[in-house]
């Protein structure tokens, strides 16, 4: 039987390493069996790492004695996937990752060392995996505006119903229940923060409550 492949492409990285994360990462790659060639520049450090089946080039900045990475990384080793992902949760960083396998790809949007939710593609069928739960208080509404970032918010709660009624249609036509059922819960969480969008505006431009 061939051995499955398994790639990663790791998209908008941004993560900052102390010290002691990359000496981790350093170890899990040691442990990978890859080889390394470190070199220090004047903008901050450039790692080389070569495996059996790969080359990548680190480039991290140096600020404030941290170690800081950006960019988009596509990589091919299993043993080099896992060191760099372990560091990515470990360092709380951001990403767009992408796991491919002869099967689903699989998407997953990792924001502070959290997954936010995971997506599977499956040619053109898509589900989703997995989605943090969102929950809004009124608390929450009321510092969202004074730092008027609810006119932001909206336009993109619009899409995401918009897009959430898409998915639905997509679903019924393919009769599929799991997705019919995720979708309609998220629907009315959609429907509730805006329906708070709608109320407190009034409550905190009047100052008072109508009697």
């Amino acid at each position: 039987m061939a051995k499955q492949n398994w790639d990663a492409e790791y998209c908008d990285v941004s993560m900052e390493l102390q010290k002691s994360d990359l000496e981790q990462f350093l170890g899990k790659l040691v442990q990978s069996g890859a080889s390394m060639h470190w070199r220090e520049g004047q903008d901050g450090v450039i790692l080389k790492v070569i495996t059996a089946i790969d080359k990548q080039e680190f480039r991290f900045a140096q600020q404030a004695g941290k170690f800081i990475l950006t960019g988009t990384y596509h990589l091919h080793d299993m043993g080099l996937i896992q060191a760099f992902q372990f560091t990515l949760f470990r360092a709380r960083g951001c990403a767009v990752i992408k796991h491919f396998t002869e099967g689903p790809i699989l998407i997953s949007k990792i924001t502070n060392g959290e997954a936010q939710s995971i997506m599977e593609l499956n040619g053109p069928r898509k589900k989703v995996v997995y989605e943090k739960p969102i929950h809004v208080s009124s608390e929450d509404v009321i510092k969202a505006f004074k730092s008027q970032a609810i006119a932001k918010r909206i336009p993109v709660l619009r899409l995401e119903l918009d897009y959430e009624l898409v998915s639905l249609q997509d679903a019924i036509a393919a009769e599929d229940h799991v997705e019919m059922n995720r979708v309609k819960v998220r629907l009315e969480e959609l429907r509730r923060e805006m329906m708070i969008y709608e109320v407190f505006p009034q409550k905190i431009a009047g100052g008072t409550q109508p009697k």
